[in-house]
């Protein structure tokens, strides 16, 4: 009996304890979400007083009050960059040497840029009833340090009096590990006019005090490693991205660690793709960006680009141009055709030979190898019932492909005005086109013959009269004088 009464009393007790705990937790919770206000002065997107609560701290009461600013004021502009300036200037208040003042006289000096480098709540507190927080103003032109070189973040961030090297490079993320010896700085400092520079090189465990306007260079050696790979796409056994060395791997050494060609690979249209004039960058980039994104069927280069680059060219070149009507009508085309058809960089057939040119062709870093497959077709346009594409018959000659294409249209000219232009070099034969293989990629044109009406013959013959007549009155006028 007494054991159960004694059992009782421990019950009792523990869940007095409880509720105790609970109704203090209460208590305390209760307190934290306590409304208060809070005042902010000083270089800041709005000043004035604005409620709050105890259980918030200092960042995230700035960070909510900036946010709804920058809503309110944005929301009259209507141009993307007329808000993207506004937002850039905007984001330009000061983080360091933040003023926080208590109703009890306490002063706090706090560094919201090292509390969300460093993640130190010391520099992050909470807030109190009728805190005070005073931004001191910024110069961003001339108020700022910027650290680059060996570190792992290069940043511009707010001087504040008493910033030395160590705390530049903890702003900076440390030192970047990927980097060796690295034990020195260097410090560009400028005179008050901005006409002369004062170099220092100081070790990088020195107290060196820093000045406003200081740019800090870590100095370390030079270090080679990069993510250096290449992009091999179309008829390999391992399409997709290959790492390669800096400057030093042959074509023939990335198709190998890509698994080789496959069998229906086209080696005559195969080519390395490399930033050697504005199309060539703008190709590369969309195919490499759309690989990326999966996005396979849109591997070609936008049309809106390709044409504004054809036209700057164009105008560029013909500028200070002294060509006649006549030749700016081939130039035109001459120089359309060089912007469109990919000069080759290398001919991949020739990559079975170790030792030929193509197979020591260097690859460079950001290269892109497009390897098609076999087009076992030919294209028959012109004047014939069904222009396009004609399934590749080997041994076949033009007339084959004609009449796969339906035979020649009552308005075509005869057969012997037949042209084939190969696709290799895209040469014109007109003669002997019997004797001529057709291959893959090959096309047939089919000319029309010009309807000779009464009008056009009229028009033939009036400038022929026309001409005579001239000719008649210069003899006359010779045989006057």
């Amino acid at each position: 009996m007494k054991k159960l009464i004694l059992a009782l009393l421990l019950c009792c007790s523990v869940i007095f304890a409880q509720m105790e705990e609970k109704e203090k937790s209460i208590s305390s919770s209760s307190l934290l979400l306590q409304a208060i206000t809070v005042t902010i002065g000083g270089d800041f997107i709005v000043t004035g007083s604005f409620p709050s609560y105890k259980s918030q701290r200092l960042d995230y009461f700035i960070t909510s009050i900036f946010n709804e600013a920058q809503k309110n004021a944005l929301s009259s502009l209507n141009q993307i960059s007329s808000i993207k300036q506004v937002t850039q200037e905007l984001k330009k208040y000061p983080l360091r040497n933040i003023t926080l003042k208590r109703a009890d006289g306490e002063i706090l000096n706090v560094d919201l840029l090292k509390f969300r480098l460093s993640g130190d709540f010391k520099n992050n507190p909470y807030l109190k009833n009728d805190d005070v927080i005073i931004f001191p103003f910024y110069d961003d032109e001339k108020g700022f340090i910027e650290i680059n070189g060996a570190v792992n973040k290069p940043i511009k961030f707010q001087f504040v009096d008493g910033d030395i090297l160590s705390i530049a490079i903890e702003f900076a993320g440390g030192l970047n590990s990927a980097y060796q010896n690295i034990n020195k700085a260097e410090v560009s400092r400028l005179n008050s006019t901005g006409n002369k520079e004062e170099i220092f090189t100081v070790d990088l465990n020195s107290n060196f005090k820093l000045k406003a306007g200081d740019r800090i260079r870590i100095l370390a050696d030079e270090n080679q490693k990069g993510d250096y790979k290449v992009l091999v796409l179309g008829e390999v056994k391992n399409p997709g991205f290959i790492y390669i060395t800096r400057d030093s791997m042959t074509l023939r050494d990335v198709i190998s660690k890509a698994g080789g060609f496959n069998l229906n690979a086209d080696l005559s249209r195969a080519e390395v793709v490399r930033k050697y004039n504005a199309n060539e960058v703008l190709k590369k980039y969309n195919i490499v960006d759309e690989y990326l994104n999966n996005n396979f069927e849109k591997l070609l280069l936008p049309e809106t680009q390709l044409k504004f680059q054809q036209m700057k060219e164009a105008l560029s070149m013909a500028r200070l141009s002294n060509l006649t009507d006549e030749d700016t009508i081939f130039f035109n085309i001459d120089n359309q055709l060089r912007v469109l058809r990919n000069e080759k960089l290398v001919d991949f057939s020739k990559l079975n030979d170790p030792n030929s040119e193509e197979s020591n062709f260097i690859i460079k870093s950001g290269d892109l190898i497009l390897i098609p497959d076999h087009f076992d077709y030919v294209y028959v346009f012109g004047q014939v019932p069904k222009t396009g594409y004609i399934k590749y018959s080997r041994g076949k000659d033009y007339h084959y492909y004609i009449e796969k294409a339906g035979g020649l249209a009552e308005s075509a000219r005869d057969d012997e005005d037949v042209v084939i232009v190969k696709q290799k070099d895209m040469n014109w034969i007109t003669k002997d086109k019997s004797k001529t293989i057709i291959e893959p990629g090959d096309f047939i044109y089919v000319p029309k013959e010009i309807p000779r009406t009464f009008w056009y013959s009229f028009s033939k013959v009036s400038a022929v009269i026309s001409v005579i007549g001239s000719v008649a009155t210069l003899i006359l006028l010779l045989i006057k004088l």
